[in-house]
């Protein structure tokens, strides 16, 4: 855990033997997650899991690891050991961070830290993993939109229909809501851009119907969303969208954020300019 000692035990753990590796792991093992912690000592627990290269060497790091896994998970240090044990181990060794991304997926989700985790756990979870974890992040894609960390989750590869209807659907009833805060309008920006047709139509039908409509024009988050829609929405959902905005494009010019819905709509449909107030 020296500040320059460290760099010493790196390099003795790359380039030794791996009877020497496995003596460094071995009487580290104790103190195991006292190191992982440590602004210094993190690096050199990512170096043993890095170069552990048999099936003892991984089994005594993650014997030692897993029993305090929620502790590293959201350590600001140890949190980057958990990352390389996703990168680096077996999948049956990482089991048990799956298992735990799943259990406790919202205390992971909407931690500072463990959200880089829980993306991890995506991009490296074998198949049956990854389906049980996008699973319990649907389920909990309510609370989990509207979290400044637990919304960035959702920065995963959304170009998948069935993984962008189901978030869809876990979210209806609440688009208008959700389109006027900051983080779960991110979210819906990401649905809407991910190139299903049907997620486009569900929202734009949700919010055109809303008694909040006027207020989503001018709102500094919605109306993004209101513009996101007139991007990629096909021209039926363009032509809805100009009847529920035509009524309210007098008052559109008043607010910054209806000027750029405005601008928008009249380079989408040129058309409408004739419904503008004459000044």
């Amino acid at each position: 855990m020296d500040p320059f000692g460290n760099y010493l035990v790196q390099k003795l753990v790359q380039y030794g033997t791996g009877e020497q590796r496995a003596a460094l792991i071995d009487g580290t093992v104790e103190r195991m997650v006292e190191v992982a912690l440590n602004v210094h000592g993190t690096r050199v627990v990512q170096k043993m899991v890095e170069c552990a290269d048999s099936a003892a060497q991984q089994s005594a790091l993650c014997a030692a690891l897993l029993p305090s896994i929620m502790q590293l998970i959201r350590d600001m240090n140890a949190n980057h050991v958990v990352q390389r044990c996703l990168a680096a181990l077996p999948a049956e060794l990482a089991a048990g961070i799956y298992d735990r991304a799943v259990s406790d997926c919202l205390a992971i989700a909407t931690h500072r830290h463990g959200c880089c985790v829980l993306q991890r756990c995506l991009d490296h979870a074998p198949a049956p993993h990854r389906e049980e974890i996008i699973g319990e992040v649907v389920r909990l894609a309510p609370k989990l939109v509207v979290d400044p960390f637990g919304n960035y989750v959702y920065i995963l590869d959304l170009r998948q229909p069935p993984l962008t209807h189901a978030i869809v659907q876990a979210l209806r009833g609440g688009f208008a809501e959700l389109s006027l805060q900051k983080f779960s309008s991110n979210v819906i920006e990401k649905c809407l851009k991910s190139g299903d047709p049907t997620a486009v139509a569900v929202v734009a039908n949700e919010l055109t119907a809303s008694e909040a409509f006027a207020t989503l024009l001018h709102d500094p988050f919605a109306n993004y969303v209101i513009q996101t829609l007139l991007t990629v929405g096909k021209d039926d959902v363009v032509a809805l969208l100009v009847a529920q905005i035509t009524p309210h494009l007098p008052t559109l010019r008043s607010t910054l954020y209806g000027k750029r819905i405005q601008a928008k709509l009249l380079k989408r449909c040129p058309a409408t300019k004739a419904a503008l107030p004459q000044r």
